[in-house]
């Protein structure tokens, strides 16, 4: 499995070009989580422990992931995962939530009509451009069930106004369903 998650680094890299290219402080970390069945095709990936903050990156991620063939694991279904770490070219400074209060009630509460029954913690990371205009938003999913909501709540969080920043800003924050 090493070699053929080797083979992801130069899609992943390409999809982290083409996003910095809309926001050029885009970089951080996460995870790759996915289900290989018996035959190699792909029954879910997902990205967990996701500081990204951009959901078209994601789904660019996602997208490499998919379309390839996987190698068979031995005995039933395989569970795979690799972390990866992609540094910003300008890393935006840090946002406290305390500074963010209203915007932050306002993304939760647009974000929870996206759950569609599902509960738990979910962490929400935005990109806030100088001007308080959300620049990008994702979450990171405490499972799979969760993908098929992350585009939702990424367009709820997005319709929030933060308060003018000054810089490009980054900010996480939970939310609770």
């Amino acid at each position: 499995m090493g070699r053929a998650f080797q083979s992801l680094d130069r899609p992943i890299q390409a999809c982290f070009d083409e996003a910095t290219t809309r926001n050029p402080s885009l970089g951080g970390r996460f995870t790759l989580r996915m289900r290989v069945a018996p035959d190699g095709n792909l029954k879910w990936a997902y990205l967990g422990e996701s500081d990204l903050g951009d959901r078209q990156l994601e789904r660019c991620v996602l997208s490499s992931v998919r379309d390839r063939q996987w190698p068979r694991p031995v005995g039933g279904d395989g569970l795979a995962e690799r972390g990866y770490e992609i540094e910003s070219r300008s890393p935006a400074k840090e946002l406290t939530e305390k500074w963010a209060k209203p915007a932050v009630a306002k993304a939760r509460a647009n974000a929870w009509t996206c759950r569609k029954g599902l509960q738990g913690r979910v962490k929400a990371t935005v990109h806030i451009a100088p001007n308080g205009r959300v620049l990008g938003a994702s979450i990171t999913p405490p499972d799979e069930r969760y993908e098929d909501v992350a585009d939702c709540v990424a367009d709820a969080i997005e319709k929030v106004r933060f308060g003018k920043v000054g810089r490009r800003m980054k900010l996480s924050f939970d939310l609770f369903w």
